[in-house]
């Protein structure tokens, strides 16, 4: 059963995030194990009876692509995806927990039926849907999408390249209790028919094609 995160969780967040380097992790590592990572896991258990399976974070980075990333994350979390791709994710840092319920960003062929939908009487029911959530502008143009004005009554969705809706609160005592636990199955109840709606109009990412091999050598 999930009975909260011990105060060492955040503290060694921090920590990790000011010295994130193997020397450290060597020497500190095995506290990720029993104050942040076991207390996500048991987080997570508790919740996929509802929402589905939920994929942990790994403690090491995936630097394949990013060489330059810090080698250890410095928060930790856990994300689940509903059948139409949309994810509801939680993440706690050194500062706060996190929800977020959406996707993150749109791929060419998501943004296209999101803005199709958007000026579609749906856009009527997301703009009800999205009253009284906060929602994540970071993903979002600076100027305006080509062929619309300004002063179009829904230029603000249409203007965003992914469509989610976040709650924070600061860390603090709480984490140390079994709160986190319905903060988020809260926050993911709150966020159930905006994904129904993104799953009914925006749909998943489209497959990525699988890159060719290299023609042997001769």
């Amino acid at each position: 059963m999930f009975t909260g995160w011990p105060s060492d969780a955040t503290a060694f967040l921090a920590e990790i995030d000011a010295d994130n380097t193997r020397e450290f992790w060597a020497a500190n590592g095995h506290r990720h194990a029993t104050a942040v990572h076991g207390p996500m896991r048991a987080l997570a258990a508790e919740l996929e009876p509802e929402f589905g399976p939920i994929r942990v974070l790994r403690a090491h980075r995936n630097r394949r692509f990013r060489p330059d990333t810090p080698p250890y994350r410095t928060d930790t979390g856990g994300v689940a995806a509903s059948p139409g791709g949309a994810a509801r994710t939680v993440v706690l840092s050194a500062t706060a927990l996190t929800t977020a319920v959406g996707h993150w960003t749109f791929d060419p062929g998501q943004l296209r039926r999101y803005r199709v939908a958007v000026l579609d009487e749906p856009g009527e029911e997301l703009v009800e849907l999205l009253a009284g959530h906060q929602v994540d502008r970071r993903r979002s143009l600076r100027g305006l999408p080509r062929g619309f004005k300004g002063d179009h009554a829904r230029i603000d969705l249409l203007k965003l390249l992914g469509l989610q809706v976040v709650t924070t609160r600061p860390a603090g005592g709480w984490l140390s209790t079994p709160e986190p636990l319905e903060r988020v199955r809260a926050a993911w109840r709150a966020a159930a028919p905006l994904v129904a709606w993104l799953d009914e109009h925006v749909g998943p990412a489209d497959p990525v094609p699988p890159r060719p091999r290299p023609a042997p050598s001769t």
